[in-house]
């Protein structure tokens, strides 16, 4: 057992993680972290082997509207009760046999090993008997998901198979649906990813959205036939709304935008998104606002008046990483963006000893001057002609 203990040490996420570790040695303790941590009122835990000293190692972590929970220690036998969220239990057996958990929810017994447990949120009382208690707890709200599942499914989802499953205990059988197994390991190493982010940099890249994928790899394991196709609405007679969404992205080119961001601008599935993008611009939604960030930042590059710094740039354009920035406009236009700024800004220099700024093109970005001075930049996107609405790609020249 002191084998499989160190194994789920060292493999359950935030255990060790500095500023989220919580070990106990006593019961009471772990019961006041479970209290604490979790919207739940314990009213019951007890340790029943009185023969072997008690031990548990725990890391908690909030990320958006979930709180994450990683518990790794002795065996458990208590009685709690929620308050007002649903929790996804996802046991991590570590090699140890005779581990089982045991959970009595309104008179009902659900046992299970590797396999996940979900507890709506129905402010109820259960008992639970842990063999070695170890593995991550997810608590959430329940209403989050279904915003996310509609997003998935697209304007014909159907919200009752969601809610049902949502109004009752389950266990998500990862033996009897592979696909649960495979959004099982995938929502551990989301976590696992989180870890490493916060134990490198102490925060999470919000560009990173982990709070979103978790959100979705929750609704997938409670409803995985949201990921084959014929759940998802195909694309409708209507026209798709490609000028609404595409004004509304590049007016905000700055901002971290992800797929889920459009899914709910647009009220379409993301199939149906990658779908429409490639039959009008031969590019997913994602390439295609690359390359309207690359294109503006060649715009700002290229305008002599333009003061910003390339590190000012790339943030205008929504990259957080100057080296990114750099990395992808070489691949675009074949030149480096520092190259590119320093000849404009030679240029310009000329024309102003030969006196005039005639031939100086303008931009269609507006900088408000007291933002741009504090290096916190807001955006204002000129009306754009549809003509340019597509990349303004330029021929590399060898």
């Amino acid at each position: 057992m002191a084998l499989g203990f160190a194994d789920s040490c060292s493999s359950l996420p935030f255990i060790k993680l500095p500023g989220a570790s919580l070990a106990s040695d006593n019961v009471d303790d772990f019961a006041g972290v479970v209290g604490t941590y979790l919207p739940l009122s314990v009213y019951r835990w007890d340790y029943p082997r009185f023969d072997q000293h008690f031990f548990n190692h725990s890391g908690c972590v909030r990320l958006g509207d979930f709180t994450l929970l990683a518990t790794s220690g002795a065996a458990i036998h208590g009685e709690v009760e929620q308050k007002c969220e649903g929790q996804l239990v996802l046991p991590y057996p570590a090699g140890i046999n005779d581990f089982t958990n045991d959970f009595t929810i309104e008179r009902r017994t659900y046992r299970f090993r590797s396999s996940c447990l979900f507890i709506p949120a129905a402010r109820s009382r259960f008992q639970l008997n842990c063999s070695n208690c170890s593995g991550v707890i997810i608590s959430f709200p329940p209403e989050i998901l279904l915003p996310v599942a509609h997003a998935i499914a697209g304007p014909g989802f159907d919200p009752l198979p969601l809610q049902a499953a949502l109004s009752r205990p389950a266990i998500l059988n990862r033996q009897a649906d592979p696909r649960r197994d495979r959004l099982h390991e995938l929502l551990m190493q989301t976590m696992a990813y989180a870890e490493q982010c916060l134990a490198v940099g102490g925060s999470i890249n919000p560009m990173l959205c982990l709070h979103d994928i978790i959100n979705r790899l929750i609704v997938m394991l409670l409803l995985p036939d949201l990921l084959e196709p014929a759940m998802a609405a195909p694309l409708t007679s209507e026209p798709f709304p490609h000028q609404e969404l595409i004004s509304w992205l590049l007016a905000h080119l700055e901002k971290p935008i992800t797929l889920s961001d459009m899914e709910e601008r647009s009220h379409f599935c993301r199939r149906s998104l990658q779908y429409a993008f490639k039959q009008h611009f031969g590019c997913g939604p994602m390439q295609w606002l690359r390359q309207q960030r690359l294109s503006r930042a060649r715009t700002l590059l290229e305008d002599p008046l333009c003061r910003l710094n390339l590190r000012e740039v790339s943030q205008a354009c929504g990259y957080l990483s100057q080296a990114s920035f750099s990395r992808d406009f070489l691949a675009r236009y074949g030149e480096r963006p520092s190259r590119i700024q320093r000849r404009f800004r030679l240029s310009c220099g000329s024309r102003l000893g030969g006196g005039g700024l005639s031939s100086v093109h303008s931009t269609n970005v507006v900088f408000p001057e007291p933002l741009a001075r504090q290096g916190s930049l807001e955006v204002t996107q000129l009306p754009v002609p549809e003509v340019v609405l597509a990349s303004r790609a330029r021929p590399v020249t060898p």
